[in-house]
């Protein structure tokens, strides 16, 4: 941790007198340590200490196959420091003036450090090679951009940076309050080492970089018979040098985009590219997808070739497949709608709208079909004062007979987000319908004087205010003079179906950035059930059901969204007014 007040600019400036002063502490201290996973995939020590009133929570993992040729750490940081940086440092054995940083597609050399050139930017990795070239080290950075570079030997990644402000002048304040506790709050931080003999180059270790930013995801399904073999690959490139940075549909047709790059900084003369099916057109265009000329095909495959760290962008389009899978086949499901939730533009709300008070979604914006992942619903007609909601009311609704296996719902909720136990038939799940306004998700938020969420700011000691007694001699335990407490981040994954940037009020008028949502949810129909119940719990809408026959699920092996690992529990009442 060293001190960081800088002269002028504090959100943007960083002065190299600071950076080159020994730090004034380290995260050290009494530590807790544990086991925290001994399996046959991974194993790793979590370490938790404190200093200087943040809290700090380090994994460092080591895991079987590719994966245990980096060690890992992953960081839960609660950071409430003042005037200060915090580095992670890397003192290796590799001695070179010169380090290699990554710009994704690139790579630039630079100097230890001099006043005019001190910390700078890299994208997924930092590479030390000794000057013998025998070996070396590779740092791998994930998300945090910036370093430096202290000696020969010595390189410091930046993890978070809260500037401290210069003194008043005359009784005149600098300015720029806010920023002496940007940075505040919640922080997860991975970054990874790698060692190497020869160079990067040679060792390759620049995967390991796009490896520990991109990790693999898995998804699993229910085993099932199929036409394909137990492996299958969608694409392949027969050189190890060349790295895939996108594979998406086209924006403006039904071709697929394949966005490469050439990775060691070296022209390769002939590059071939496959799928799983053959290629029966191509030609290339650049990142906005507008066209730059033909490329070749021969027997199915895209031939090509790119100069040193060349970005290179081809549409293709696929021939037949060997296999397809059966489309999905859905049904809308009649409803009984007993709520008007939405009403029109410059119109009073009849029925109370939405969420009983009035506030209503807008009706014009509201589709009266809507598709989520190929199921279709259907919409009442949404009008002031015509019901298009269904109120949960422990009612049961008569399912379609049919081969379906799965009921969609589109839904949402008033006055918070509820859970509650939806029956199919014999069975019954516990579903969290979220809250049809607010945020579905922001990161920990400063909360000031002004802002009408004082009066729970300041009740949490979540929010550490007022300071604790061993808040750093000398500083101004006020200062930033307005600062009350932290708002927790939150991420609320329920699928989102549909959404618009506002909603009306009891009179019709639209509140901008007061958005309205409506949400996906689905459960396991099984065979011969015909009925769906709903809860006893009238703060629920359903908009939409719709039954569906589909392929065997896939489902996600790990969470796809931030599960804010806290260090720290939130306090629940400031969890509810952040929402």
């Amino acid at each position: 941790i060293s001190t960081d007040r800088p002269q002028q600019w504090p959100a943007w400036n960083m002065d190299f007198d600071q950076e080159q002063a020994t730090p004034r502490a380290y995260v050290g201290g009494p530590a807790q340590i544990r086991v925290k996973e001994n399996g046959p995939a991974r194993v790793s020590i979590e370490v938790s200490r404190e200093a200087e009133n943040s809290k700090f929570v380090q994994t460092v993992s080591l895991s079987a196959g590719n994966a245990g040729n980096r060690v890992e750490f992953d960081n839960a940081i609660d950071w409430r420091t003042l005037a200060a940086n915090v580095k992670a440092t890397f003192p290796l054995t590799a001695t070179n003036e010169n380090a290699t940083y990554n710009w994704d597609i690139g790579t630039i050399q630079r100097p230890t450090q001099n006043e005019r050139q001190f910390e700078v930017a890299s994208h997924r990795w930092i590479d030390l090679t000794d000057k013998s070239g025998s070996y070396g080290a590779t740092i791998l950075t994930d998300y945090k951009n910036g370093s430096d570079k202290l000696d020969d030997h010595t390189i410091r990644l930046t993890l978070i940076r809260t500037p401290g402000l210069q003194p008043a002048v005359n009784g005149r304040s600098p300015g720029y309050s806010d920023q002496a506790n940007q940075d505040w709050g919640h922080h997860e931080i991975r970054f990874g080492l790698v060692g190497h003999t020869g160079d990067w180059h040679q060792s390759e270790t620049d995967w390991q970089g796009y490896r520990f930013n991109d990790p693999l995801m898995a998804f699993e399904s229910a085993k099932h018979p199929g036409s394909l073999d137990k492996n299958f690959s969608l694409m392949r490139i027969a050189d190890p040098r060349i790295r895939v940075m996108a594979l998406k549909k086209a924006e403006m047709s039904d071709e697929i985009i394949l966005r490469m790059v050439e990775m060691d900084g070296q022209p390769e003369p002939h590059v071939r590219v496959s799928f799983a099916g053959p290629i029966s057109a191509a030609r290339e265009v650049n990142g906005q997808e507008q066209p730059i000329g033909p490329a070749t095909v021969s027997n199915g495959a895209l031939d090509t070739s790119f100069t040193a760290y060349q970005p290179r962008t081809f549409a293709l389009r696929l021939g037949s497949a060997r296999t397809r899978l059966a489309a999905v086949h859905s049904t809308p499901v009649k409803l009984d709608y007993d709520l008007a939730a939405a009403s029109n533009d410059d119109t009073k709300t009849e029925g109370g709208g939405f969420d009983g008070q009035g506030n209503a979604i807008p009706a014009e914006m509201l589709p009266e079909e809507l598709t989520y992942n190929d199921v279709q619903f259907k919409l009442a007609p949404a009008k002031t004062g015509t019901p298009d909601a269904v109120v949960a009311k422990n009612q049961s609704i008569e399912l379609p007979s049919g081969r379906y296996n799965r009921v969609y719902m589109l839904a949402a909720a008033k006055d918070g987000d509820q859970t509650a136990a939806f029956g199919v038939g014999d069975k019954s799940a516990n579903l969290t319908i979220e809250d049809w306004g607010g945020f579905i998700g922001q990161w920990d938020t400063r909360i000031w004087k002004n802002e009408p969420k004082r009066d729970w700011a300041i009740s949490a000691n979540h929010a550490s205010w007022p300071p604790p007694p061993n808040w750093p001699k000398g500083w101004n335990p006020h200062y930033p003079d307005d600062y009350v407490g932290l708002a927790p981040g939150f991420v609320k994954p329920a699928n989102l179906g549909w959404y618009v940037s506002h909603h009306h009020t009891a009179d019709g008028l639209n509140e901008p950035y007061q958005y309205s949502y409506l949400f996906v949810y689905s459960l396991e129909l099984p065979a011969n059930t015909r009925t769906l119940k709903l809860p006893d719990n009238d703060n629920i809408r359903i908009l939409a059901v719709s039954v569906a026959e589909e392929n065997p699920s896939v489902r996600a092996a790990a969470p796809l969204s931030d599960t804010l690992n806290r260090t720290e529990p939130a306090p629940a009442e400031m969890e509810r007014a952040a929402r």
